[in-house]
């Protein structure tokens, strides 16, 4: 009689068991493209049953209840934890991980500009730090002359990827331009901008100040303004980045527009500037090579 009971206790509780279990059953896609992702490991959370994504993306996995947590891992992926909620089948997408490199880092690019309209002759330098604690800091110096009265030059400084997450970061910069023409008209600006990248995708927004010192016949030489923009990269040969700028003051507009890219060790660059009766359409071609500090190479 005891022996007959324990059996049927052995027997209930075996079969409970195989009750409780649950099925789910769902695909894994990348969320950039929404390709499905194969090898994926799938794991319910505080057990060791666990299963891969077939070449599909798809799954099966034997849960405790409708209650669990799946875990989805992968290499190069972002690690995430899904709650089931009474589904039975459920889509899953994950990110790319967010580790960067930072290529713009550690770089020499020197430039020979040509000025089409009023500098013909000119060059550029730009320079990069190692990546700090604080991002990567540049210096970048142009100027462009026509050996006589005329000139253009810019200088700015920039912290680059001072705030990094995996979906953005954002860079701040410090920027001068100066020219003169036919001792006529001098003028200086200076702006503080802000860029806040996306991607491919560039939002600038900053303050411009502007300053005519020549030419005590032009109204509002002295003002300041607001300065927006944008920017955009292309995967098109020599992987091209577009960028435009408007800064408006009280009587006036500055335009700035900037194409750069390169291939390799080539660079390539088409600059346009205007403000009041000054233009300028600049193209440059250089080279960029990197560099290590002494504690680097030990």
């Amino acid at each position: 009689m005891i022996k007959s009971l324990l059996l049927i206790i052995i027997f209930i509780t075996i079969t409970t068991a195989v009750w409780c279990q649950v099925t789910i059953s769902g695909t894994v896609f990348l969320a950039d493209d929404h390709l499905p992702i194969p090898g994926v490991t799938v794991i319910e959370k505080g057990t060791t049953k666990g299963t891969l994504t077939k070449i599909d993306g798809t799954f099966l996995i034997e849960v405790a209840d409708l209650n669990s947590i799946l875990i989805f891992t992968d290499v190069g992926m972002r690690k995430q934890e899904i709650a089931v909620k009474g589904k039975q089948q459920i889509i899953v997408t994950l990110k790319t991980d967010c580790l960067k490199d930072f290529f713009d880092a550690q770089v020499i690019s020197v430039y020979d500009n040509c000025g089409l309209l009023n500098n013909p002759l000119g060059a550029q330098l730009v320079m990069a730090s190692p990546f700090l604690r604080i991002g990567v800091i540049k210096g970048s110096y142009s100027y462009q002359t026509n050996l006589a009265e005329n000139y253009f030059q810019n200088g700015q400084i920039e912290l680059s990827h001072y705030f990094s997450n995996c979906d953005f970061d954002m860079d701040a910069r410090w920027n001068y331009r100066q020219f003169s023409i036919n001792n006529n008209l001098k003028c200086s600006t200076f702006s503080f901008e802000n860029d806040l990248n996306l991607r491919n995708i560039k939002l600038i927004a900053g303050y411009s100040h502007l300053d005519f010192n020549k030419n005590e016949s032009l109204t509002g030489k002295i003002s300041s303004g607001i300065l927006i923009g944008f920017g955009r990269s292309f995967r098109l040969p020599l992987y091209p980045t577009v960028t435009g700028k408007v800064a408006f003051y009280r009587n006036n507009i500055e335009y700035q527009a900037n194409i750069q890219g390169g291939y390799k060790r080539l660079l390539v660059l088409m600059k346009f500037y205007k403000l009041n009766s000054f233009n300028e359409f600049s193209i440059g071609i250089g080279t960029k090579f990197g560099y290590r500090l002494k504690s680097q190479k030990r």
